[in-house]
């Protein structure tokens, strides 16, 4: 939840041009699909902290209805985020529920977290100055921040990828490093039935 809030921050911070050139063609090389799904890796290395702290889990981005952020080790942990609300579980236990209703961001996040886990790099570009580069289907974009106050929360991101966004880095101004590595990615029309749960 600490990082969604940083990302919060960061769209609040203020808005600016992108690199048009640069993420029109890293976003030429994304697969357009309606749903992406697939398995992550995350690993946490918190500044002070011999060990990083690390989880595995699933993840699911309907670009119609949200986001599912499902961890299964350490433990069991789901974060829902639609347009309208944020809702985290440990089990079936609710443990943080945000309206958009009551807190305008909570759409602001969703919106966010679509363009970073399912490639909507320009969406990005709005609010980091962009290097980067594409080598036949794969690219690499390094973002900063373009706003001095948004530069004390987060230095920086770093994404890879080919057809799907595939690595990301997040080094934090504190010196937190979160780096997400996403693996088993495919994508689809439709939600499954299944799948279509998670979001009533």
């Amino acid at each position: 939840m600490k990082h969604i809030l940083i990302f919060v921050a960061c769209l609040v911070a203020g808005v600016a041009h992108a690199d048009d050139a640069l993420f029109k063609d890293i976003q030429g090389k994304l697969i357009d699909a309606p749903v992406i799904h697939g398995q992550f890796t995350q690993s946490r290395q918190l500044v002070g902290v011999k060990k990083p702290l690390n989880a595995t889990g699933s993840f699911l981005v309907d670009k119609q209805r949200g986001v599912i952020w499902k961890a299964e080790k350490p433990f069991p942990s789901t974060l829902r985020v639609t347009r309208g609300e944020i809702l985290q579980k440990n089990g079936d236990q609710v443990m943080m529920k945000l309206s958009g209703d009551k807190e305008p961001t909570v759409k602001t996040v969703s919106s966010l977290l679509f363009s970073l886990f399912s490639g909507d790099v320009a969406a990005l570009g709005k609010l980091f100055n962009a290097q980067g580069n594409v080598s036949g289907k794969n690219w690499k974009l390094a973002l900063t921040p373009k706003d001095a106050a948004l530069s004390k929360l987060i230095s920086g991101i770093q994404l890879t990828g080919a057809g799907t966004v595939e690595h990301i880095q997040l080094n934090a101004a504190s010196g937190d490093v979160t780096q997400i590595d996403m693996h088993d990615v495919t994508t689809a029309q439709s939600l499954t039935p299944a799948e279509n749960a998670n979001f009533e």
